[in-house]
């Protein structure tokens, strides 16, 4: 479901960015400056404002259960972790890919977050956090990485083995 209360919508990419240089008219897209060394608590407060009021008008795109729109603690919430995601994503925010591979966002930690939604890994996470001892440390982080594997979902790959070259189809099991 869309929210759609104006034909003028614009997405959420062009809300943050626009926001973003109502609030810092001096900021230069791709520019050699990376936005989040520009942004301090007031004008990150004033552009979460902004967005804020662009959701409640329906002025930008929102695809989930536009009745969420309605709440302010949510759409506050959704604004803040909008900001933050493209301050790190858009290239333009950040001297022009400085922060990508091949123009594509690159995430720091890749897999950092797996298991985060599954309460064992969770837990034994946190069990972590309270040892010091490095032999019970290097246990519990044996049991996080079983259940991680146990949890990962398993890839299925279908080939089809008669759209491969005479030399190839061998190799499909």
């Amino acid at each position: 479901m869309t929210h759609n209360k104006g034909s003028r919508m614009i997405s959420q990419k062009q809300a943050v960015t626009n926001a973003v240089l109502s609030v810092i008219p001096s900021y230069e897209l791709s520019g050699e400056a990376i936005l989040k060394d520009s942004l301090n608590t007031d004008n990150k407060k004033a552009i979460r404002t902004i967005l804020f009021e662009a959701f409640q008008a329906g002025e930008v795109v929102y695809s989930k259960d536009a009745s969420n729109l309605q709440d302010d603690k949510y759409v506050t919430k959704y604004v803040s972790g909008l900001l933050d995601n493209w301050v790190r994503k858009n290239p333009e925010f950040n001297n022009s890919f400085k922060h990508t591979i091949n123009g594509k966002y690159e995430t720091k930690n890749p897999g950092s977050r797996a298991g985060s939604g599954d309460e064992q890994v969770r837990e034994m996470r946190k069990l972590l956090k309270t040892i010091s001892d490095e032999t019970t440390k290097a246990q519990v982080q044996e049991a996080i990485d079983a259940r991680l594997a146990e949890i990962k979902p398993a890839s299925v790959v279908t080939i089809n083995a008669e759209a491969l070259p005479e030399h190839l189809k061998h190799l499909v099991k």
